[in-house]
């Protein structure tokens, strides 16, 4: 079974979808065929049995998935048109596989063309095509856009089409879509073919400034262009919501349109699936709440000053649970009393979400922010030491009021009398140190008259002492820390000395992305190292003088800290900063196939998923047991899955695919015939 991503770039292209075909193949060469990896032996170049038995073309018509196969991988194989005024050529590399390749025809002249197929080797094979026909379309096409549009980076924009076979004995139907890749993208996402009735949404997936023609016409035929479409970029509007919102009917979902703007932006529906309210000023703009009326498809937009900003709604004919990922695995944690860890993920549907205990008086939460689809909790341990409870997200203002999607186990942990610094150090007279000491009530020197001593902050269970040396070089004092009312427990020893301190050009807390390096230079210091293993590889690059310069490089997931210290003799390790793991940049996921289709029992279909960047990617189906699903291969950046029907007969499923730290992005809807 081949699949075929159908490529409309012959003269006017458009990518818009896909089918299967099973080849047989046809010599065009002797049968005797030596060795393909004898280096003497010239290339075999065979045709599959329907191009080979392809004589005609009708004018104005597009031949897809041409196969032609070249015995030696190693060979390359180019294709020439010794008219492509009358038939054009093109190869479509999405389905290019080792000695395998396919073209795609397009008439567009009355007349006879040759085509020719060259190896590298110099072999070469031709095929002779005539183009006959008045070139009338057997179908009829119109859209409620005919003009050119201008569409905000985030936004979405809904186009109707009618449009009629007028002849039943050819298989054709409507498709849209740009002429190049990167600008825009289309999808089909309601079809009433008994009325003649489609409904595509074009979102921007380019850049301000660019702009790319659409076109619209029938499958196997050459479309015409509709219009172009400019990127443009708002000044003073934009929504925090730039994805497909799926949510249930009776769902309602809180949105910011973000503007300086004193006046409250207009934002409305384009039909009655789904409404608008007006809720209230926020920060940085207004915010409103969009209840879903009814199964259907839906465009919000936001209106100011000439500018608009926009972004669908998909309604659920049938109910579903609301839809929630999570940014990182779920996670059992321990914590202690008063210590609190945040939770991130984005949720489609039921509402507001709020974090719950399975026990009372566990845990409390708080939302700390929200983001469109993305929601930040800050939960803190507030029960006894070895009490424990799971950790749930819930939508009280769904009928879904008792789903429950598992984040983890939170234990609170006995408070940890601690010190950030517990080895003994030197410390220059005159010079100072900051110890981090949690949950203690009280911190002080052995010894007199050696440090100064001074609560200089602070931060929840966390207090932050100054010790300055004010003695002689030589002396030395033990420093102690206790929690109220119980017993001293010693830290460290400081003693004063002469030499210079270990010093770092870098103190701040910062950030360092997934796949990048940030680069320290530590000063009189004999080690340099990361507190927690297994979040950061560190790596002396080289030395200078007393200047060591070491290489940082994340290993552990985003939102993952470890401190970094550094080591001398005579001197305490001394705490440099923390740093963090940041996300990498979002990877794009772009398939080939997006409109909703069938698949008969027991046959397959192959999809291509484009994730630029991406180690692996999560390719599932919605519901199980409808479709089996392979991964075939994969080539660069793109990943190759086959799905085969397993289920009944009119059973159906959304397909997913997503890559790990990423919401889930719905690919299309696939039924068993």
């Amino acid at each position: 079974m081949k699949k075929k991503f159908l490529s409309l770039v012959l003269l006017l292209a458009v990518l818009i979808s896909s089918l299967g075909n099973t080849f047989a193949f046809a010599e065009v060469v002797p049968t005797e065929t030596p060795p393909a990896d004898d280096p003497t032996t010239k290339s075999q170049i065979t045709l599959s049995d329907e191009f080979n038995a392809l004589s005609e073309l009708s004018l104005k018509s597009i031949h897809y998935s041409c196969e032609v196969d070249v015995n030696n991988p190693d060979i390359t194989l180019t294709a020439t048109s010794s008219a492509p005024e009358i038939i054009d050529i093109r190869e479509d590399t999405s389905l290019k596989a080792p000695g395998e390749y396919y073209y795609d025809l397009a008439a567009c002249k009355n007349g006879t063309a040759t085509l020719t197929f060259t190896a590298s080797d110099g072999v070469s094979v031709t095929k002779t095509l005539t183009v006959e026909g008045t070139g009338e379309m057997p179908y009829t096409v119109s859209s409620d856009v005919n003009e050119d549009f201008t569409l905000a980076k985030g936004s979405s924009k809904l186009i109707n089409i009618n449009f009629v076979n007028n002849d039943i004995d050819v298989l054709t139907f409507p498709l849209l879509g740009p002429i190049a890749d990167g600008v825009v993208q289309t999808t089909l996402i309601e079809a009433d073919q008994e009325n003649g009735n489609y409904l595509y949404r074009v979102d921007v997936i380019g850049d301000k400034g660019q702009t790319v023609d659409l076109f619209l016409g029938g499958y196997g035929f050459i479309p015409s262009k509709l219009c172009t479409v400019t990127i443009g970029e708002n000044k003073n509007l934009n929504l925090d919501t730039d994805v497909d919102y799926i949510c249930n009917t009776g769902d309602t979902y809180r949105f910011v349109a973000y503007t300086n703007s004193t006046t409250t932006p207009k934002v409305s529906t384009n039909n009655d699936v789904a409404s608008v309210t007006f809720l209230r000023k926020v920060t940085g703009g207004y915010e409103y709440k969009m209840t879903a009326l009814k199964a259907g498809i839906s465009l919000v937009k936001a209106e100011l000053n000439g500018e608009t900003s926009s972004f669908p709604v998909s309604v659920n004919a049938e109910d579903d649970f609301p839809i929630l990922s999570m940014e990182d695995d779920e996670e059992n944690v321990t914590l202690p009393k008063g210590n609190s860890r945040i939770y991130k993920f984005s949720a489609m549907g039921g509402g507001d979400p709020i974090i719950v205990g399975s026990k009372e008086n566990v845990i409390s939460s708080k939302l700390v922010k929200k983001e469109g689809t993305n929601y930040s909790f800050e939960v803190t341990a507030v029960g006894q030491p070895s009490a424990s409870t799971e950790v749930y997200a819930m939508f009280p203002e769904s009928r879904y009021d008792e789903y429950a999607y598992e984040l983890g186990t939170i234990t609170v942990a006995k408070p940890e009398l601690k010190s950030d610094t517990t080895q003994n150090f030197t410390l220059k007279k005159g010079s100072s140190y900051v110890f981090k000491i949690t949950n203690a009530a009280t911190f002080y020197a052995g010894s007199s008259n050696v440090f100064k001593t001074e609560l200089i902050k602070k931060s929840g269970a966390d207090s932050f002492y100054r010790i300055t040396a004010i003695g002689n070089p030589g002396q030395a004092a033990g420093f102690y820390m206790a929690a109220a009312g119980g017993q001293a427990k010693k830290v460290c020893v400081v003693t004063i000395g002469s030499e210079a301190a270990p010093k770092s050009d870098t103190n701040s807390n910062f950030s360092v992305k997934i796949g990048e390096s940030y680069m320290f230079k530590i000063s009189n210091a004999t080690g340099f190292f990361a507190g927690t293993p297994g979040i950061f590889k560190t790596e002396l690059a080289y030395k200078s003088g007393s200047d060591s310069y070491y290489r940082i490089t994340p290993t552990g997931k985003a939102g993952q800290q470890a401190g970094f210290y550094m080591t001398s003799a005579g001197y305490p390790t001394q705490k440099v900063c923390v740093v963090t793991v940041e996300k990498p940049t979002p990877i794009n996921i772009e398939s080939d196939t997006n409109s909703d289709f069938s698949v008969a029992k027991n046959a397959t279909y192959q999809f291509k998923i484009t994730a630029p960047g991406a180690s692996a990617i999560n390719f599932c189906a919605g519901t199980d047991g409808v479709f089996k699903i392979t991964f075939v291969r994969r080539t660069g950046s793109d990943f190759y899955y086959k799905i085969t029907a397993v289920g009944k007969s009119g059973q159906s499923t959304g397909i997913y695919a997503s890559v790990p730290g990423q919401s889930a992005k719905k690919v299309c809807v696939v039924s068993v015939k």
